[in-house]
């Protein structure tokens, strides 16, 4: 029996996948950074959990279950490497006060060690995070896989430390790969957690059965606890693996992550958000290093020139409004002509409104009739 397909998820990563856009255009705040970088990316590590769960991954073989996530998480992780070297090299010699060899060296390291240039480095991490929650809970017995969890939590914070200690990186093009590697296999711990966290998640929302305005409340409860925790704890970031306080990171996290969960589990479900979020992997790919953040912070730029007044707000206007634009052009070109890139082998279905759905299948009735 085919699975009902979660529209909240939807909703959840559209919403998230907003919230890292907005992260990474630097026009925001110092507090909002804080906030924002509190639980955006855990947030997807959580929402992949609760899928694992809901579709009972385990439950398929591990070649094909390998196999499936292959194509998913690391043909992506290959092609855009290869793009956003590419656009490093356009840069390289149209632009030579940009980025020198150096960097471009740089990028091709991380690209190899799956470090991940960019954005990229969410892909090898998630890919074998999902492996390793296959295993803990296919294989593992439950005493094994709650101490390996317990000490997740410990471990990247303690590599970092033997990292920083031991490996100096500058040394040569072996120790940046090697520290590139090792801090990639480190992101494994942490998304472990979530991912576990997220599987757990799954059946409690399953077998507690709250009222809307509990779980409303709940939800709200859950942001102001991240909010106090993230303040609390300062910036972090599970990029480089900067976590301060480990246990107010992943609680800070996690609740940040339920919260936005319980409230979009209730609210009427937006298109455009959910659009976004069923496209989310082609807009965390592309609004960076395909420069079309770029592109529109430039856009902002040229609009203000013309607008005397409230430059600031129509600043941040223009950026946003182009970069929706950007992006959703991105979605169309690799849904429809770049499939491939994403490890798809057809080219995706894209829905639409359903305001404009049902005006589609009205159109489409009435010319059958005539044809008839």
């Amino acid at each position: 029996m085919k699975e009902k397909h979660l529209e909240y998820i939807d909703l959840v990563k559209g919403i998230g996948i907003v919230l890292v856009v907005i992260g990474h255009s630097t026009y925001v705040s110092e507090p909002v950074l804080t906030w924002l970088t509190s639980f955006h990316m855990p947030l997807f590590f959580v929402v992949s959990g609760i899928l694992f769960a809901y579709k009972k991954s385990e439950t398929e073989p591990f070649g094909v279950y390998v196999r499936k996530r292959f194509c998913g998480m690391m043909l992506p992780y290959f092609w855009f490497s290869l793009i956003y070297l590419a656009v490093d090299y356009y840069y390289l010699y149209a632009h030579p006060e940009v980025i020198d060899r150096a960097f471009i060296r740089s990028a091709v390291l991380q690209a190899v060690s799956f470090y991940g240039i960019s954005v990229l480095w969410f892909l090898p991490a998630i890919f074998a995070g999902e492996l390793c929650l296959y295993g803990l809970v296919k294989k593992c017995p439950p005493a094994l896989r709650y101490l390996l969890f317990g000490a997740s939590f410990f471990l990247p914070a303690l590599g970092m430390r033997l990292i920083q200690a031991y490996l100096n990186m500058e040394a040569g093009a072996f120790y940046t790969w090697l520290g590139n590697f090792l801090m990639a296999v480190l992101r494994i711990f942490p998304a472990v957690i979530f991912l576990m966290l997220g599987y757990v998640t799954c059946f409690w929302l399953e077998r507690l059965r709250l009222q809307a305005s509990l779980e409303v409340l709940a939800g709200i409860g859950c942001l102001l606890l991240n909010g106090a925790i993230a303040f609390a704890n300062g910036r972090v970031d599970m990029h480089f693996l900067v976590f301060h306080n480990e246990l107010y990171y992943y609680l800070g996290a996690y609740s940040g992550a339920m919260g936005l969960i319980l409230l979009c589990r209730h609210i009427k479900p937006v298109w455009l958000l959910g659009f976004l979020g069923r496209h989310s992997l082609i807009v965390m790919l592309t609004h960076l290093d395909c420069q079309v953040m770029s592109l529109a912070i430039r856009f902002a730029a040229g609009m203000n020139q013309w607008i005397p007044r409230a430059k600031e707000l129509m600043f941040r206007v223009n950026l946003y409004g182009a970069l929706l634009i950007g992006e959703l052009c991105m979605i169309l070109l690799v849904a429809k002509a770049g499939f491939f890139l994403i490890g798809r082998r057809h080219p995706l279905p894209l829905q639409g409104p359903s305001f404009f759905s049902a005006l589609s299948r009205k159109w489409k009735g009435r010319k059958l009739r005539r044809m008839k």
